[in-house]
């Protein structure tokens, strides 16, 4: 198998990097380019439009932007990259289905693991960028933030660094019951940059974001679980890594687990302790 260091992308860099004999590092690299939206700001992204006059408009509605102060901007710039790289970093290991790797020319070939990683460079033009962020601070908190990822770019608000709780309707075994779901729409749309589709298929309709409790749950539905599913982008970046030389490589494949255990970050509205069973 030939091992290819480092690759680049429009979408995303990455590298490949030996940690020791057993253990790969890889890690896809981001440039990213956070432009500060004022109320004067003109610019245009399909249906999402503003005009410099204090307003912004958008398939949802009409939000009037307030200005960004100085000492705000900059912490929010810091912050992004702590956030996503703090979610979606280091949250997965690949592993092969067979032995793959040949450390050294006299070593056995063995079935080494990839930890997945990722990073975050804040660039100062879209020219120098892979993904281009529009950063706006509306009055109102209904503006529905999103990436186009056909596009590298999207929208997204002053609040959505922070943890937000969401109450759906949600299929617990036969009934259901009014759940409280916890997610950060960063890294929810930070997902969608990644490539990955809402946890029932592409739409943003309700379904799209799960019926039952463990759709719902889902970083890519309502809440912040990670699964296995998500390691997909850093499986995918690997063809670019891996080069076969022969058909026995071609026969090496990967799957992602989760790397550690997770927070429960839903609250069931409806739950009720078990009946006392009859004596």
């Amino acid at each position: 198998m030939h091992i290819h260091l480092f690759r680049n992308a429009k979408r995303w860099d990455s590298c490949l990097i030996p940690i020791d004999d057993t253990t790969f590092g890889m890690i896809l690299q981001f440039k990213v380019r956070l432009v500060r939206i004022e109320p004067t700001t003109r610019f245009f992204m399909g249906e999402t439009y503003a005009t410099g006059n204090g307003r912004l408009h958008d398939t949802y509605g009409h939000f009037h932007l307030d200005r960004w102060d100085d000492h705000e901007w900059e912490s929010y710039k810091d912050r992004f990259v702590t956030v996503v790289q703090r979610h979606w970093s280091d949250k997965f290991i690949l592993d092969p289905n067979k032995d793959w790797h040949v450390p050294r020319t006299t070593s056995p070939r063995n079935s080494a693991t990839i930890q997945c990683g990722l990073s975050i460079q804040l660039v100062d033009s879209s020219s120098q960028a892979h993904q281009t962020y529009r950063i706006i601070h509306p009055r109102e908190n209904t503006f529905r933030s999103y990436v186009e990822e056909f596009n590298r770019t999207g929208v997204f608000t002053h609040n959505d660094l922070e943890p937000h709780w969401n109450d759906r309707l949600t299929r617990i075994g036969s009934e259901n019951h009014n759940v409280s779901f916890l997610q950060t729409t960063v890294n929810h749309e930070f997902g969608h940059t990644l490539g990955l589709n809402h946890v029932k298929g592409v739409g943003n309709s309700d379904a799209n974001y799960g019926v039952t409790l463990s759709e719902r749950e889902n970083q890519m539905g309502m809440g912040g679980l990670l699964t296995p599913r998500h390691a997909q982008p850093w499986i995918t970046r690997l063809r670019n890594h891996l080069i076969p030389q022969t058909h026995y490589d071609t026969t090496v494949s990967f799957r992602g687990r989760v790397a550690s255990p997770q927070l429960i970050e839903y609250w069931d509205n409806d739950w009720r302790p078990a009946a006392p069973a009859a004596s």
